[in-house]
């Protein structure tokens, strides 16, 4: 597997550094359905590792890989069904690849954190591997990574992982690994149901070529990942790790009926967003960079149910559901 992967990064193209990503708002984006498989992705090769192609289905084309253009990072996506999650595959169909904002929110009930797309992965039945593209940081100033996944809180198994690497050619280091869920259980790793954000700075990589490679493993319908806002670029090293922004922004009360506080330590905050379980904007708000704690009475505008607040920052957003209830 090691040898067709360092193969497979030798193939590929090459983009130069000035920022580069990828946030799936080029290809139009699947509304995914399982009615009759109207908007679901199918592949039916379960023998062998393959690349994936993206899938016309009646919905329309569901895109699953994508080259470089411009500022836009091209990506290739390979599964071996031979796994321990094989071997059925895409065989039955199953909602993956480029899904819009209404369907992240009606799915995980969490619109994307960037933009009104993302990519979407479900129930495999194997092994993934996304790999993108080359970028070349030769010459490159301060050069820094981020991405942003979701992992839906479910029963995962052992057998399941998430795993994001940068493999570096051209330079004395290979592998930077950001995150490997290998051997653990994701339900005990307090990453689930909320976008979370993986940084790196490679300054001390300039000169390398750097190639981002995820790899997921699932055989659940239930088991689910998003990706957004994948950018490699030349700019400042992130002084707040996104880890701890959860702890210095904390939402409350939750249920609520009405009254929503949001507790701020210090963190420059830009705008507060809530959209409904539909993906429809009911509330917006700029917050000019206030580092202050933040009070709404929302009572008067929200029906009971689930919402999606949004809470953007400098560097991220921060995601949350929230409940109103019933009165």
């Amino acid at each position: 597997m090691k040898s067709k992967l360092l193969l497979l990064l030798l193939l590929l193209p090459v983009t130069m550094l000035s920022q580069v990503g990828n946030g799936f708002e080029n290809t139009p984006g699947a509304n995914f359905s399982a009615v009759g498989g109207s908007c679901q992705y199918f592949d039916f090769e379960t023998a062998t590792a393959h690349t994936l192609a993206n899938y016309n289905a009646p919905c329309g084309l569901i895109y699953v890989t994508e080259p470089s253009n411009g500022a836009t990072l091209g990506y290739a996506i390979e599964l071996d069904p031979t796994s321990p999650n094989g071997p059925s595959g895409f065989s039955d169909g199953d909602f993956f690849g480029v899904g819009t904002s209404a369907f992240f929110t009606t799915e995980i009930a969490v619109a994307p954190p960037e933009g009104s797309q993302a990519f979407f992965m479900e129930d495999p039945d194997g092994d993934i591997t996304m790999t993108f593209d080359l970028v070349d940081l030769a010459g490159a100033s301060n050069p820094q990574f981020s991405m942003q996944y979701i992992l839906e809180a479910t029963s995962w198994e052992l057998e399941d992982f998430f795993r994001v690497q940068i493999v570096f050619t051209d330079c004395a280091s290979s592998t930077l690994t950001l995150i490997d869920t290998f051997g653990s259980d994701i339900d005990d790793l307090a990453i689930e149901d909320t976008w979370n954000m993986l940084t790196a700075d490679l300054s001390s990589y300039v000169g390398c070529k750097a190639q981002l490679v995820i790899e997921f493993s699932s055989n659940s319908a239930a088991e689910e990942l998003g990706l957004d806002a994948i950018s490699f670029s030349s700019g400042v090293t992130l002084s707040t790790p996104t880890s701890n922004l959860t702890d210095m922004i904390q939402v409350y009360a939750n249920p609520t009926n009405g009254s929503l506080h949001i507790s701020n330590s210090g963190i420059a905050l830009h705008a507060v967003s809530i959209v409904d379980i539909n993906g429809r904007l009911v509330f917006n708000e700029e917050l000019n960079n206030t580092t202050l704690d933040v009070q709404y009475e929302l009572g008067h505008l929200l029906s009971p149910g689930m919402y999606v607040l949004s809470i953007a920052t400098e560097r991220t957003v921060l995601t949350k559901k929230i409940i109103i209830a019933s009165r």
